[in-house]
């Protein structure tokens, strides 16, 4: 993981200096509220009115990706992965919005520091959501380990509902011995 202080620290500036609303969610966040796992990439969502700045400010970082698959990510509400040199497993996942779960997460983003660096971060209702939508094993051991750190708030309930997984979510407080 000592590579993902730098990956994140360039591509903060470089989101930020394209004016870029971004939220960096998955692995790195669910660390962040109390998972102890290791993770292989770091995963953002992004609103970006255009792409070439974006494009420009993330090969002044140093990142290598494909200007076409970028170019097609964007058109396409898609994503596209992106690598610095010299680091042959690790990478970053960027995906551009598309559905309601994606706008709602940059929404209810909050602002804190990972790693060391200052960015907008995904909230603990919203990455809780996020995986038992999307969830799969490793995702359910995340939300596991955020609720028994940060405990269940009624605004995770009401988001847990709003996405449908409500009773996947109150399965799992149960079986921690939480209240739902």
């Amino acid at each position: 993981m000592e590579e993902v202080p730098e990956a994140l620290q360039r591509l903060v500036r470089a989101l930020e200096r394209a004016n870029v609303k971004y939220v960096v969610v998955g692995g790195v966040v669910a660390v962040h509220y109390g998972r102890v796992r290791t993770t292989q990439d770091l995963d953002v969502v992004v609103d970006a009115e255009e792409v070439n700045s974006l494009a420009v400010e993330l090969e002044r970082e140093g990142f290598e990706f494909s200007r076409r698959d970028l170019e097609e990510a964007f058109r396409e509400r898609g994503r596209v992965t992106l690598y610095l040199p010299g680091s042959v497993l690790f990478h970053v996942d960027l995906k551009f919005a598309r559905d309601r779960l994606d706008y709602e997460v940059l929404k209810g983003r909050v602002r804190g520091e990972l790693f060391g660096v200052e960015c907008w971060v995904e909230s603990v209702e919203d990455v809780v959501v996020a995986k038992l939508v999307y969830g799969g094993a490793q995702d359910e051991e995340d939300v596991v380990a955020i609720l028994m750190n940060k405990g269940i708030s009624d605004r995770m309930k009401e988001k847990a509902g709003e996405f449908g997984v409500l009773d996947r979510l109150c399965g799992i407080a149960e079986m921690l011995g939480l209240r739902c």
